[in-house]
């Protein structure tokens, strides 16, 4: 019966707009079965697999994310794999540059002690290391296999997942992008914390990430930062992070164009990104001064492993 009470729940999420927003928001099965809870379903995860399953085969289940864009763009020309943007920039999303300072937590039910000493130089310096260097591989399969269950035992995963602290949705940006975004993720770097080299490459498509800090950083203060390698050229490009800005780029499926990425804030100071799943049109539904303001990949960015 409790499959039976899932299914009801994904499909009312279909009839009911502001259900439907409140499951887009979701970013584990965890939340997924509290929120069911909220509105009189009982199921599990075990439910959640068997009803998703099964309204799948039927064409039926919750809405699709957004469809992977194809390779180039409408020139033909290869397409840029990041922009970036100042939150300022953006008019329609003052309410989320307002709301900044709500998100950007540190709760209390972390163990600061704990994560301070899970802190593995080799695997932070492993970051300045090209995807396409020899034994690359053989690091990722051992630190996939470290992976222990804690919080802080996760080799790649060096930083605070706030979405199993607190509920923060940020749906304003629906006026912008549509009922198409996605919330992926919210994330607390503390000091020294850090995202191992990964792909996302089960979950293909355009993604945007709100970053932010709790201090002002100067153009010469280069510790924390994004950094790829350009799945084409193989260069490795690092991309200085700032307060208020939103980043883009594109995960891909295609073994030939993986998105090989790391994250790291190597300093005393905190660091938040809220993750977003975006319709691959997304440029176009910015404003147009917003969208002028693009900033893309430039040479002056790429720098030797």
């Amino acid at each position: 019966m409790s499959v039976d009470s899932c299914r009801a729940f994904l499909e009312r999420t279909q009839r009911e707009p502001v259900l439907g927003q409140l499951l887009r928001a979701v970013t584990d099965t965890r939340e997924l079965v509290v929120l069911g809870r909220r509105h009189g379903y009982s199921f599990d995860l075990e439910d959640i697999a068997a009803a998703s399953s099964a309204l799948s085969a039927e064409g039926a289940g919750p809405p699709p994310g957004p469809v992977q864009a194809p390779d180039l763009d409408a020139d033909g020309e290869t397409t840029i794999c990041h922009y970036e943007l100042d939150l300022n920039e953006v008019a329609g999303l003052e309410p989320v540059a307002a709301e900044l300072a709500n998100l950007t937590i540190k709760p209390p039910t972390v163990d600061l002690e704990a994560f301070r000493a899970s802190l593995r130089s080799d695997d932070l310096e492993w970051t300045s290391i090209s995807p396409g260097a020899p034994g690359f591989e053989r690091r990722c399969e051992e630190v996939a296999s470290a992976h222990a269950g804690d919080e802080f035992i996760r080799r790649a995963f060096r930083l605070v997942n706030l979405d199993q602290h607190v509920d923060h949705p940020l749906y304003h940006l629906e006026r912008i992008f549509g009922p198409e975004v996605r919330f992926s993720g919210s994330m607390w770097y503390p000091p020294f914390a850090y995202r191992l080299w990964h792909t996302n490459e089960t979950q293909p498509g355009w993604r945007m990430y709100l970053i932010h800090f709790d201090e002002e950083i100067p153009p010469s203060d280069t510790r924390s930062f994004f950094r790829y390698m350009n799945p084409e050229t193989k260069q490795i490009v690092t991309l200085r992070d700032r307060p208020g800005m939103l980043r883009f780029f594109k995960v891909e499926q295609r073994k030939d164009r993986l998105f090989w990425h790391c994250i790291v804030n190597g300093a005393e100071r905190n660091r938040w990104a809220f993750g977003f799943v975006v319709p691959d049109d997304w440029r176009s539904r910015l404003p147009v001064d917003a969208s002028r303001a693009l900033t893309g990949e430039s040479p002056e960015l790429v720098k030797a492993p």
